[in-house]
């Protein structure tokens, strides 16, 4: 044996004519050669981004060329072999030759390759870490917001808000802004991974503040004509279904991919609110009890084109969304004076209808310049969306006995909106020795034009009240340009960069006499430093100024009167909110598992953030505001660890002292609250075709400008097993198992004490069915079929 190996040697010493290489050689258990083996190349620590990739000869020779020195993982895909990976280190500037290494066989079945390797739920990256959702068993059971509720580190509350570090998160579609930015209306099973990205780099918006959510869909990926259907129906207060079907063609060249799913439900939601007005003798306490009966229908149509040549690639998406919903709400309002004595009662009744659609359409095209040294891409998109929510309302008055009196008072609300995002990106990579120089512009334009109106019955017929009509048309356009340099020596490795945008928006309102206009420049500079203590531990430090601008509904003026003693608006005067971001984070590999730790701070000036105040009439109306500064102090933790060969588990954690300093809208706002959140995932094996998951989080009360949002728990079951020679799975998904998830917050001012919780229908019980076809591979999750390129 030593003859050929000796050969071996020579042959890749021979074929490596740099002094810069890494080749080997690959064989099986009887010293044969294993011919074209997908050979991947990872920069240690991050094992997601694949560094350098190439298929080995039919000598089971791979070499890759002019690599630095430093630590790396080499990872080995064979049809028939096992997947394997090996870590390794490049100590000099000269050729480090692997092998020959042997790969073990797998069992292989007349017409079916059964892969064996499941994907890990949490992967870890540079920037943050990545969240298959193939890994999951929740996919079937609702839509992203209900993903993301089983994802570490992102907390969602029972109205659909997602928190991550106790703010929200920019969201991105497949890396771009996008108006299906609603996760409510995007099915989970659509989604193929959720990127978390806490500590971006120059080359992301700055409209970052807290990290982004960055949710990647499936496409195709398996050779020739494959696709897969599932669907889930079940009982929560109502009836749910979700529909799901992807069909896929791809060849060496090209991949065409089209898709449809659906989501139906009808939900319920009650409100229970109490309210103490200290300087309103006769209107000192109230009592809301409220109850909302929803239908939700939402359908959802996408396709893509891509062509992948030898230096250059295309590639085009698009995507076409419908919602209709409905809600019935029911709204009684009691209120007593101060010596507890009944003053009247009334109910108040909304037939809120909304329905619209969303559009978009992303093109994107890149060109390899020369091989392994630069490349330009382009990325241009467009997505646009319409809606129309209509709302009569009566109102009943009633007394103590609910018996009806006086007249009904009729009004209706009327809304509808259209925007519009517009997005070019150009952007250029060059490698530079060790280093990554990269360069972009972008330009994002979004164009909002929204119409309200509220109509009062006065004898017998609809009159315009002034102050609470009109048409609010709103322009920003955000050009930047970005650069950064990556690069490693030795152990270390950095990350710097610097990105320049200009905001340009105006806005108006001609019935309201509002007309604003906003221009200015801010500069966002970043850092990240890291340093490999050993093969598996890392250490990284990390610098970022974000902003955070208003959201439309943040400066839609228009006051929702849904609840007529508890109104809301936006502010068409707010400012941008500008943080100053750093962290430190730990990452430690051991033998069943890993840890990481990461401390944070934050510091923002002119936060958005809610107000409330109590007007005379007894109605309290909130809207958004800048407040002085919020300063937040964190500590997050992530724990994954394998008790076994059946039984992994996942722990998540986060700590956080929220200073929040409103003394410039009112002097005696001075709230600090520390707070903390868990969540634990648990995947357990029950026999070689069946597992099942249990999720359980909780997330303790955090501050608000003027109190506190109550603390919210819960736990989810899914069960899986797998049929029809694993191309199907049949699946059991339990939510809040013991219905204690609500939502809710609680007030205290000098003016008032208000309490208000929330509770919708979040138990449910579903069955799933899912089934692949038209592959020659059978695969262990069988979602691994789809997946993004």
């Amino acid at each position: 044996m030593k003859g050929p190996l000796i050969l071996t040697f020579i042959l890749i010493s021979f074929l490596c004519k740099s002094q810069n290489n890494i080749s080997g050689k690959l064989i099986d258990n009887a010293g044969n050669p294993i011919e074209f083996v997908n050979v991947l190349l990872f920069k240690k620590p991050d094992t997601i981004n694949i560094f350098q990739g190439l298929t080995c000869d039919s000598s089971g020779i791979f070499d890759f060329i002019n690599i630095a020195k430093g630590q790396y993982i080499l990872k080995f895909h064979g049809i028939g072999y096992k997947k394997q990976s090996i870590a390794i280190e490049k100590r000099h500037s000269e050729n480090l030759i692997i092998g020959p290494y042997i790969l073990e066989s797998e069992i292989i079945e007349l017409k079916d390759v059964t892969i064996t390797r499941k994907k890990e739920l949490i992967q870890q990256t540079k920037t943050g870490f990545i969240i298959s959702t193939d890994a999951s068993l929740f996919t079937q059971s609702g839509n992203a917001l209900d993903l993301l509720r089983s994802t570490p580190m992102i907390f969602i509350d029972a109205e659909g808000a997602i928190n991550l570090r106790g703010k929200s998160p920019l969201v991105l579609i497949n890396g771009r802004n996008s108006k299906f930015d609603n996760l409510n209306n995007l099915p989970a099973n659509s989604i193929e991974k959720i990127e978390i990205i806490t500590s971006p780099g120059a080359s992301y918006d700055a409209e970052s503040e807290n990290g982004i959510i960055n949710i990647i869909l499936k496409k195709g990926k398996a050779e020739g004509i494959n696709g897969a259907f599932s669907i889930a129906g079940g009982l929560g207060y109502s009836w749910r279904l979700n529909n799901s079907f992807l069909v896929n063609y791809k060849n060496n060249k090209w991949n065409l991919g089209l898709g449809y799913d659906n989501r139906l439900a009808e939900r319920n939601r009650k409100a229970e609110g109490d309210r103490t007005n200290f300087n309103l003798p006769s209107q000192y306490y109230l009592k809301q009890r409220r109850n909302d009966e929803r239908k939700e229908e939402i359908h959802n149509i996408r396709s893509n084109i891509d062509f992948k040549g030898e230096k250059k690639s295309f590639g085009a998406e698009m995507v076409l969304g419908i919602e209709k919903e409905t809600n019935f709400e029911t709204l009684y309002n009691t209120i007593y004076n101060q010596e507890y004595v009944f003053q009247n009662k009334s109910r108040r009744y909304s037939d809120e209808r909304r329905k619209g659609y969303s559009a978009e359409i992303a093109i994107k095209y890149e060109l390899e310049i020369s091989k392994d040294k630069s490349r330009i891409s382009t990325n241009l998109s467009t997505s646009f969306g319409d809606g129309l929510e209509k709302t009569p309302i009566i109102s009943q008055d009633l007394s103590s006995e609910n018996i009806e009196t006086g007249v009904p008072f009729m009004q209706k609300t009327s809304f509808s909106d259209f925007g519009s995002n517009n997005i070019f990106k150009l952007d250029y990579f060059q490698k530079i020795s060790n280093a990554t120089f990269e360069t972009g512009f972008k330009t994002l334009f979004r164009k909002f034009a929204n119409d309200f109106s509220r109509e009062d019955q006065i004898d017998n017929n609809y009159v315009l009240v002034p102050n609470r009509t009109g048409s609010l048309t709103f322009e920003e356009w955000v050009p930047a340009i970005y650069t950064q340099l990556k690069n490693e020596i030795g152990k270390w490795s950095y990350e710097i960069g610097l990105r320049m945008e200009q905001t340009h928006n105006s806005g108006t309102v001609k019935s309201l006499s509002i007309d604003f206009n906003n221009n200015y420049i801010n500069l966002f500079p970043n850092a990240n430093l890291s340093y490999q203590i050993s093969d598996i531990q890392n250490i990284r430090f990390i610098y970022g100024r974000r902003i955070n601008r208003p959201s439309l509904g943040q400066l839609n003026p228009f006051t929702d009167i849904t609840d007529s003693l508890t109104q809301r608006s936006g502010n068409p005067t707010l400012l941008p909110e500008i943080a100053q971001n750093a962290e430190l984070n730990y990452d430690h590999e051991f033998n069943k598992g890993s840890f990481s730790v990461k401390p944070y701070y934050r510091n923002s000036h002119n936060s958005i953030l809610p107000f409330t105040k109590l007007m005379p009439n007894g109605v309290l109306f909130t809207q958004p505001l800048n407040a002085g500064s919020t300063t937040t102090l964190g500590l997050e933790t992530l724990f994954s660890f394998e008790v076994n060969k059946a039984w992994k588990t996942n722990l998540s954690s986060s700590i956080f002292n929220q200073n929040i300093n409103a003394q410039n809208i009112q002097s005696d706002i001075l709230n600090q609250v520390t707070s903390w959140n868990a969540k634990w995932t648990n995947d357990i094996i029950v026999k070689k075709n069946s597992r099942f998951q249990i999720n359980a989080f909780y997330n303790s009360p955090t501050a608000t400008i003027q109190g506190r949002r109550i603390a919210i728990y819960n736990v989810d079951f899914a069960f899986q097993q797998k049929i029809i020679r694993e191309k199907g799975r049949l699946g059991l998904i339990i939510t809040d198992v013991f219905n204690t998830q609500k939502n809710g917050f609680i007030w205290e001012t000098k003016d008032f004490y208000f309490s208000r919780i929330f509770k919708v229908d979040s138990r449910a019980i579903l069955i799933t069915f899912a089934y692949t076809f038209g592959t020659s591979f059978k695969e262990k999750l069988m979602d691994n079929k789809f997946s993004n390129d």
